[in-house]
């Protein structure tokens, strides 16, 4: 009888603890304005309205254009000493003249996605 009570006991704080994990690991939706071509990663975005859809925890998210996904990509987060006031997204400039995206500033949030490294697969529809 104790045995199977504290069998019990442990299987519901695993069942507990499995959604306390997930109630925090929540998709973010975010849209961004790309105001020129880019590339992130080796995949091309022309300028326009994406959104942006990832579940904080992880390092892989989804950019879509209305109601179609168009890539995937990897990324980072990085700390930022304060708060942006608006929504910024980051280029640089690469030789050939092409910009690639390197970071997404969200408005009210503390960090960062930055594509350094990046790893984008295009999503054929």
């Amino acid at each position: 009888m104790r045995k199977a009570l504290s069998v019990g006991i442990l299987g519901l704080a695993l069942i507990v603890g499995l959604i306390n994990v997930s109630a925090f690991a929540q998709e973010v939706n975010r849209t961004i304005s790309l105001k020129r071509d880019a590339k992130i990663g080796e995949q091309s975005l022309a300028k326009g309205e994406y959104e942006v859809k990832y579940v904080e925890g992880k390092d892989e998210l989804v950019i879509s254009q209305g109601r179609r996904d168009v890539l995937t990509a990897t990324y980072t987060i990085a700390k930022l000493d304060k708060t942006p006031a608006v929504t910024s997204v980051f280029y640089s400039q690469e030789a050939d003249g092409s910009f690639h995206l390197k970071r997404i500033e969200f408005k009210g949030k503390d960090s960062a996605l930055v594509f350094e490294n990046t790893v984008a697969k295009a999503i054929n529809r």
